[in-house]
């Protein structure tokens, strides 16, 4: 969660601001993924996306983290059903699909697919974008791809 920090946790440092520094803050959205078994889910992105840790907290077998696919940040929890947090697991589907511009689909796509995603549609062209759809092990639907 952010701004919380708790002994052993990896997270990203900012400089120190003087008390009264008010912060230039970017306005973002960043998809925030619930899976089962949130510590495998960051392995598995670092292995298929080349995912980096912005932030972990590992306590008690659940996983808060903050990921960034070239500077494309995103969050994932351990499901919570306690706090209506499902995974599509649990849901039998998921609601979102996420879309990962990149400069090499092709190669990203591999990548997926070698750590475990499965292929929903393979990498071709249509509309205007070099596109490929896949599934990751927790039941996120990515899609890999850029415009023409």
């Amino acid at each position: 969660m952010p701004g919380n920090k708790k002994a052993g946790s990896k997270t990203s440092s900012r400089a120190k601001k003087a008390p009264n520094a008010r912060l230039a803050i970017a306005t973002a959205i960043a998809p925030w993924l619930n899976v089962r078994n949130g510590a495998r889910a960051v392995e598995f992105y670092k292995a298929a996306f080349g995912a980096t840790e912005l932030f972990l907290l590992a306590d008690g077998g659940s996983v808060v983290a903050q990921l960034s696919i070239d500077g494309a940040q995103f969050w994932l929890s351990d499901e919570s059903p306690e706090h209506s947090n499902f995974s599509p697991e649990s849901r039998a589907g998921t609601t979102v699909r996420i879309i990962l511009t990149v400069a090499d689909p092709d190669a990203v796509f591999a990548r997926a697919i070698s750590a475990g995603a499965k292929e929903v549609f393979p990498v071709g062209e249509e509309n205007g974008w070099r596109v490929g759809r896949l599934a990751d092990p927790f039941g996120h639907h990515w899609e890999i791809g850029r415009p023409l």
